[in-house]
């Protein structure tokens, strides 16, 4: 699998994903109460498309929430000076408030590890330390999928995963690429772990609204808008579902 974002390659549309019998057959998340919940953003705005209606349910229920942002998302546009010019990395962070205020959450306990975008793996190590010295057990420790496509995102799920089960804490993986690239009617994504958290018509209204807040992913950027937006309408849509996917990590390792 090569992930490949462009108008040439957009993956399956949205209206083959709603016609997926294994998607539409996804047992309901059992979430508990939980003693905390960590989310692990590998890139500033992961934590809203990946987990904004889990965000909007935890703040619903005075659940404790924190993220631990990766990378501050400078590596977006790697062959853009345009890009370079505005301050990315600055302009990526503020998106990444404002998405979280539109949820509901004004004031978001945030952990920043400022590891280089696009070379996490390198800093796996570092990861897992800070990891490590956050969890605590009955926390709920919820990262990327470790097989998403996307190399951050994987070492993020896969640096996750070994840090809770150390800490005694359980695992939940976000889908952001895999709905990219995987086959809707096929075993790309391990159905049999899923679990579907539905969100209401209020929750996903303000979902939606937040992923508009990141311009600089969503909209083609410069003075001339040279440089093509990273997520185009047809990716954005997949977020803004009824519902949110989540891989049982903890079901996997049992």
């Amino acid at each position: 699998m090569q992930l490949i974002v462009d108008k040439e390659h957009l993956g399956h549309s949205e209206v083959t994903w709603r016609l997926s019998e294994l998607l539409a057959n996804v047992a309901p998340l059992e979430l508990g109460r939980p003693r905390r919940i960590l989310i692990v953003a590998p890139h500033p705005d992961d934590e809203v498309f990946g987990a904004g209606g889990l965000i909007q349910h935890a703040l619903s229920q005075n659940i404790p929430l924190e993220i631990v942002a990766v990378t501050d998302g400078e590596g977006s546009h790697p062959n853009s000076k345009v890009a370079q010019k505005l301050g990315l990395a600055e302009r990526r962070v503020r998106e990444s408030k404002e998405a979280l205020r539109r949820l509901g959450w004004d004031e978001p306990v945030m952990t920043r590890l400022h590891i280089p975008d696009s070379n996490v793996a390198e800093c796996r190590g570092q990861l897992e330390e800070a990891l490590t010295s956050i969890l605590r057990p009955e926390d709920l420790c919820v990262a990327p999928w470790r097989h998403d496509g996307h190399p951050d995102h994987d070492v993020c799920g896969e640096a996750t995963l070994h840090s809770s089960q150390a800490a005694g804490a359980k695992t939940l993986g976000y889908l952001v690429w895999a709905w990219h690239w995987a086959d809707p009617g096929g075993s790309d994504i391990p159905w049999g772990l899923c679990r579907r958290l539905g969100l209401g018509q209020r929750a996903r209204a303000r979902k939606r609204w937040a992923t508009r807040a990141f311009d600089s992913q969503i909209e083609a950027i410069g003075p001339d808008a040279v440089d093509a937006p990273v997520l185009p309408p047809p990716l954005l849509r997949r977020f803004w579902r009824p519902y949110e996917v989540y891989v049982d990590e903890t079901l996997a390792t049992t």
